[in-house]
This record gives C-alpha cells, structure tokens and sequence, in this order.
C-alpha cells in the first residue's frame, strides 16, 4: 500500500562514505538516494531521514544550527576521531550512531543497515497507527484501549464525542474523570463498567455487557464487547472495549411494549423459527403461564402445553370456516397471525393477535341453533335434515320414516291449540328417548321424519316401525285418549331407486300417503 523513498545526506568534502554505504540494500518498499556535500547548512535539512555528518569538519554552533532545522525524527550519524569526543562531549546524545575514525567499512555499512531498519520499523508502526487510527475513528460505536489499570490508552472520536473531551483530556485518565461522575453516584446506580474490565481480567476472553453511563447529563444503554489485551508473555496487559449505543433501540423496545400492553387483546411475538421472543401481560393472564418460561420456548411446545392443561382452562385448537380457534369451555379466541418483515422482504418472525370472539362465537351458534330447531318441539326442523343430507351423501342402507299424527287439526279445533301443542312436545319426548337427537326432525305441523342411517334389513326396519307405532299408542294415545289421536307412518328407503334426498322424501312420502288413504278407506 505504500512506498518510501528514504532522502540520505552525507556532509563531507568527498564522496568515500558514499562509496561504501552504496552496498547497503533497501528493504521491501523502501529506497534511499544519497546526497554528499561539504556543508550540511546549504541542504534543505527537514527533507532528509539521515544526516551523516564529520564532526571534523563541524563546529558546536553548527551543529545546534542543524539540531534545529532538522526534521525530529530525523536519525543523526557522527564519523569523528578521538580528539572530536573531547569537543563535542556534551552534544554525542543528540546522535543516533557515532562511527570512529577511521571508518570501517564492513563496520558503518551494518551501522547504516540498522539505521535503515529502525526507519522502516517506525514507518510501519506510524504506518499501522493510521490504519488503526483510521478504521476506529470512521465507526460510530465507541472504542477505547486501557491498561490494566483502567487508565485509558486510545480512544476513537465517537467516544470523545460521547464524553464530550478530546483525547488529549482522556488518555492516561480513569473512569470517573472521563465520564464526569462520583464514586458514591457510581456506587449507588446502576453502573457496572469498573466491575465488568474485572470480569474480563479474570475470565481473560471476550464477554459482553448490558451497561448503564452517563453522557451529557443523561443515562444511556450500551451493548458493550471488552476484550484482554495480550502482551506477549501471554499476559494481560490491559483491555479494549467496544460500545453501540442501544439507548433509542432500547427505547423503541419500551414502546413497542407499551403499544403491546395498550392492545386489547393477547399478542405474542416469535422469531422466524418461531421461538417466543415477547408477550403482553393479557397474554400471561389469559394462559396463566410465567412470562420468564414462555420466553425462549417454541410456539408449538406452548400449544402443546395449551393443549393439554394450563392449570384453569383445557384448550383445543381448531379449524372452522377457514379461522384458527383456540376454545376453553368458558373462551373462545380467534387466532389471527402475520409475518415480521425485513427491509429486504425477509420473514424475520411472526406476530400473533389472540381475539376474544367468545361472545360474538356463542351468538353465531345460537342463531344457527334456532335456525336448525324447532321452536315448540326443540327437534331439529326441515331446513336441519336438508343441511344433514347435503353435507352427507345418502348411503344405500338409509331409511327414512315419516309420522303423521291423525285427527291433530281435531285436536286444537275442540281441546285448543295448547292441547295441541301439549301432544307434539309429548311426542317429541318420546322421539328423543328412542333415537338419537341428531335424527329427529319436525317437517312442519303435525308431521315429523326419523332419519335411520345404517339399516339394511327389511324385517329391522319393520320391527322399528312397529316399536315406534307401539310406544305412541302406550304413552300418546293413552295419555291424550280424549283426543283420539292416532299416527300414520311412512318408510322410504334408499336402496335400488332413491339417489337423493328428494327420492327417499318421495318414497316414504308415497308410502305415508298409501297408509292414510288405507285407514281413510276402512
């Protein structure tokens, strides 16, 4: 990435020093060019890495002169004799190397060659400096160096934009100088930056840390990487942190939680592996679960836990009109969820709303109950057994039966509708004691259908039509025998012919009529 080309002045009468030190290589990315002069004050002297200089030729005035128009760190050589000591004693420790006379050759070329290694050891540590310098200072979380101490070594801008000090004013100094506080208010808050460079001391590996500071009069949330600094006996020589600033993260944290909390219905949240990350407290309430162990447990394990028992209620998950529910004998929730995207359109979690719908569900229920029943009777009515038979298709050993109670309209002519009334709910009681409610069904007036689904054998069917015909005349005709009410029956079945519904209607329909025009004849 860069190059150096190293500016060499030899000022001497004549170019021998030159000849020699010709032989010395450069290193990689370094080259150096050699300038011979007798006077070193007619050179530019801040241009040159290394001034050689024969003290022979030199007074001590000159070489103050030159002391001070040289770059600092430019390297000074002497070449001088024994007599040259003398003179110029108290100003030898301005030099980097001395070279008696008579030169050596072999002697000031290893001389020159560690002169050329110490510059490219410089330039690269300077050089190392500015990568560092520069990758800290362009990152917006704040960085620092400290020593074992916790005196601070480095920091980037963003931290000394934070505390509001230059870096001058922060390395070499502690914590509490730095960021403005006392050691009671540290000891009293919630402040753990001392104790945590402990941990990292003793644990000697990289740990992170929720921490609390004070910044500009406010408190302010970091998630914050501290790492030991190794020297290179493998031991701690210090720590380097790294701090993002979650304060307004953690902000919208507490908002979204306020947001949630404000809803007026049960939310979880999940990740995209759908791991519970956050619920509302309607949520705790309504499961009963600790918030602490739903926390990092999976959806389905939850609902398992749901499903079973949560210790109140005994939940069922299940799927109607095309709606996830969620039902306990005394809740019923409709579970609504959505995707959590990212920017790129990434599914990143999903987000549950639980909807109470208990009431609206058990008025939805209703109404469809009173649709499908009888006021009067409670029995299912006609609109039920169409719903029945469409929903399932009629199988070759269904039966239908239907009754027709005789001289009914006698009935509420001279006893009055309520007597009327008083023999259908007696028959429908009846009904229900012999067959199941579901296959029961009041056609309308005095007329009612018995649905038998699985009977196949004729003499079943008419061993069952003589049973019901039998408990009519025990427990209707004689209980109501002032009425002289009676009951006609059909019997439709579905076997050869009847295809649909409408056909085993019209079979037992035919059959009823056939009955009552018998009776009508005798």
């Amino acid at each position: 990435m860069f190059r150096r080309s190293l500016n060499i002045l030899i000022a001497m009468p004549d170019r021998a020093v030159e000849s020699m030190l010709e032989a010395v290589p450069s290193h990689d990315r370094f080259s150096h060019a050699f300038t011979t002069q007798a006077s070193a004050l007619d050179a530019s002297l801040s241009r040159f890495s290394i001034i050689i200089l024969d003290l022979s030729f030199q007074s001590p005035a000159n070489l103050r002169l030159i002391d001070q128009q040289r770059d600092p760190s430019t390297l000074m050589v002497a070449c001088c004799s024994g007599s040259d000591f003398k003179t110029f004693a108290p100003h030898l420790h301005r030099f980097d190397a001395i070279w008696p006379k008579p030169l050596d050759a072999e002697q000031i070329q290893e001389s020159f060659a560690s002169l050329l290694q110490r510059i490219k050891q410089r330039e690269e540590a300077q050089l190392n400096k500015t990568y560092l310098d520069t990758l800290i200072d362009s990152l917006p979380e704040l960085i620092w160096f400290k020593d074992a101490r916790g005196a601070h070594l480095k920091v980037n801008e963003s931290f000394c934009r934070t505390v509001g000090k230059s870096k001058a004013q922060i390395e070499g100094r502690g914590h509490y100088y730095i960021w403005d506080i006392e050691p009671d208010e540290y000891a009293d808050g919630e402040y753990i930056c001392l104790e945590s460079e402990e941990i990292v001391l003793e644990k000697k590996e990289t740990c992170l840390f929720d921490e609390t500071v004070k910044c500009s009069g406010e408190m302010r949330k970091f998630k914050t990487y501290k790492s030991p600094v190794f020297d290179t006996d493998g031991s701690v020589i210090g720590t380097v942190g790294f701090a993002h600033d979650a304060t307004d993260l953690q902000n919208l944290m507490v908002e979204l939680n306020i947001l949630l909390e404000g809803l007026p219905f049960a939310v979880m949240v999940t990740d995209k592996h759908r791991v519970i990350t956050n619920v509302n407290q309607k949520f705790v309430d309504i499961f009963a679960h600790n918030r602490d162990d739903m926390i990092g447990s999976s959806v389905i394990d939850l609902f398992e836990i749901t499903k079973n028992n949560d210790g109140q209620r005994e939940w069922t998950l299940n799927e109607e009109d095309g709606q996830i529910l969620l039902q306990a004998q005394d809740k019923i929730f409709k579970l609504h969820d959505e995707k959590l995207m990212d920017v790129f359109g990434n599914c990143t979690g999903q987000i549950y709303l639980f909807l109470d719908i208990t009431h609206e569900h058990r008025e939805r229920t209703r109404l469809q109950v009173d649709a499908n029943t009888d006021f009067l009777t409670k029995l299912n009515n006609r609109r039920c057994l169409q719903t029945y038979l469409q929903e399932k298709p009629i199988a070759p050993d269904t039966a239908l039966i239907l009754v027709d109670l005789d001289n009914f309209k006698e009935v509420n002519d001279r006893f009055g509708h309520d007597e009327g009334d008083r023999v259908l709910i007696a028959f429908a009681r009846l009904l229900k004691q012999m067959y199941p409610s579901e296959h029961i069904f009041r056609l309308g007036g005095d007329e009612f259908a018995i649905l038998l689904p699985s009977i196949s054998d004729p003499n079943a069917l008419n061993a069952c039509v003589a049973q019901l015909l039998a408990a009519f005349d025990r427990h209707i005709a004689q209980n109501f025998v002032h009425t002289n009410i009676a009951a006609s029956v059909g019997v439709g079945t579905a076997a050869l012919s009847a295809h649909t519904f409408a056909d085993l209607f019209k079979k037992a329909d035919s059959s009823l009529y056939q009955v009552k025009r018998s009776k009508k004849a005798a």
